[in-house]
């Protein structure tokens, strides 16, 4: 078996075309995996990431992809796996390979990585594992991480969830339960479901979006990124921006981001106005539904703050199970020059990039494994 590794850049024209024709050949992989979501986020901050997608050929075949982005900054450079405000990633695979298969592809992927990420001077590089076909132990022994960040997402399984007739087969739906009596009472005040449409309806959804994270004590994502996600992802059938109104109001609205057997829940935000009239749970109704007609098997909710938050519990009403997926990070400098950049400078200068996992400035750089 002969393995060759390919750098494309987001420029190259044929070469990308040959990354995009794999990325549609691979349904398991996730939208973050492509050079559409690297497009999308490209333009968020002032100083842009530098896509390196690699295409791994076997005996003349393309076979897998790794998508990575090199962040260059004069405190040091970064690169990693972790696309912008939606962490999936990493490697993705044709279907039907054998285990030494995918082992020696692994092997050629992180290798480049490793070599792009030396080449580049770079502080760290950051992998990060997939979740649903957890491939963690084919990454350890070859990244050898200096950390490693153990996070969870929660995902709802549409092949059990949902039946051949497309109707809703989880017991909690149908019969009485907080879900039922919460879709019930939704249902009962009158609300439309609809996509968004207009640039006027994008920017109410922000403006929602804004307002709910000033309320959470939580960093609201750039307006750019809800614009880019409309006016690149949406003609693409590669996002749905669905709203739930009360007349020409928005009561709710989610970004939903995907591709064939995977969509995620990048955001779900609702109108304080309207929360004790349940709008969020027409959304995810309708939403749910929405991707099994489409064929997407994979719901997935992402993570949460914690275990014992509201956000958990909600999706915990949909059928929502708990998987874990890890950031692996490999530093190439000295812990002390992360530790003299500061934990305060990498949050402000490299925002929305992961370094290194913030745990390491309380233990003065010697615990290796962290969790959330």
């Amino acid at each position: 078996m002969s393995l060759n590794v390919i750098e494309v850049g987001l420029n190259d024209i044929e070469a990308r075309a040959r990354y995009d024709r794999l990325f549609e050949e691979c349904p398991d992989a996730f939208i973050q995996q492509s050079t559409y979501w690297a497009e999308t986020t490209l333009d968020l901050y002032p100083r842009q990431d530098k896509p390196i997608f690699l295409i791994c050929e076997q005996d003349g075949k393309d076979v897998a992809g790794f998508p990575l982005y090199l962040y260059e900054h004069p405190l040091g450079n970064a690169i990693s796996s972790v696309p912008h405000a939606g962490p999936l990633g990493g490697i993705f695979h044709r279907q039907n390979l054998d285990s030494a298969a995918i082992a020696s592809i692994y092997a050629a992927l992180v290798g480049a990585a490793v070599r792009i990420a030396e080449r580049h001077q770079c502080l760290s590089l950051t992998v990060i594992t997939n979740p649903f076909q957890d491939d963690s132990e084919l990454y350890l022994p070859l990244l050898c991480p200096t950390y490693i960040y153990k996070n969870f997402t929660q995902y709802t399984d549409l092949t059990t969830f949902m039946s051949s007739d497309d109707k809703v087969a989880w017991p909690d739906y149908n019969r009485r339960s907080n879900l039922s009596r919460n879709l019930k009472r939704a249902s009962s005040v009158g609300f439309t479901v609809k996509p968004c449409e207009t640039a006027a309806e994008l920017s109410e959804l922000y403006n929602i979006h804004v307002l709910r994270h000033q309320e959470l004590n939580a960093t609201p994502l750039p307006f750019r990124l809800f614009e880019n996600i409309f006016r690149i992802l949406v003609p693409k059938d590669k996002a749905l921006i669905l709203l739930v109104k009360d007349g020409s109001s928005i009561a709710s609205g989610c970004l939903y981001i995907q591709h064939k057997h995977v969509m995620d829940v990048l955001r779900l935000n609702m109108n304080s106005d309207y929360s004790e009239k349940g709008p969020n749970f027409v959304n995810t109704d309708h939403s749910i539904k929405w991707a099994h007609r489409k064929g997407i098997r994979t719901y997935n909710w992402q993570s949460a703050i914690s275990r014992g938050s509201g956000v958990y519990r909600y999706k915990q009403q949909w059928g929502a199970k708990e998987v874990p997926y890890y950031f692996l990070t490999r530093l190439f400098c000295e812990p002390e020059r992360i530790a003299r950049i500061g934990k305060d400078a990498l949050i402000s200068e490299y925002p929305f990039h992961f370094v290194v996992p913030y745990g390491v400035f309380d233990t003065a750089f010697s615990q290796k494994q962290f969790e959330k």
